[in-house]
């Protein structure tokens, strides 16, 4: 019974020190952002592709935010826009997942209306996006 009792305490503790924050290096958390950044950048170019009324505009793509040494994987979210060459002042604003080419990139304000909207900003668990961020660019 002792025996017992001693393997379950080692096996909680085990399991309680793997909950605690793990700090990544940083050139893996460069990795992670290039990659993020890299996944959103195609996201917002096939969007453009497939949406002939943005076919006249430039890309500015930006990061997830949310990435830090403590969660490499971050929102799985980063912010594009759309620049119409012709007209700069006018925007059109996107949010593109960093790790899913099928979800891809929408508008900001569809991404509103989708559930997806209530990860944005907050370090997402990596059963839904994965750590280390994989490249979907084919």
């Amino acid at each position: 019974m002792k025996v017992r009792s001693i393997i379950a305490i080692a096996a909680a503790a085990s399991v309680l020190a793997a909950c605690g924050k793990q700090s990544v290096s940083f050139e893996t958390l460069e990795t992670n952002r290039s990659n993020a950044k890299a996944n959103a950048e195609y996201n917002a170019q096939k969007f453009r592709a497939e949406s002939p009324q943005f076919s006249n505009t430039a890309l500015e793509v930006q990061g997830d935010s949310t990435q830090s040494p403590e969660c490499p994987q971050g929102d799985g979210w980063a912010s594009a826009k759309l620049v119409d060459k012709a007209n700069p002042a006018a925007k059109v604003a996107l949010k593109c997942s960093t790790v899913s080419g099928t979800v891809g990139c929408m508008t900001a304000s569809d991404f509103q209306q989708k559930p997806y909207a209530a990860d944005d900003g907050r370090c997402q668990d990596t059963t839904k996006v994965p750590f280390p961020i994989p490249k979907i660019a084919k």
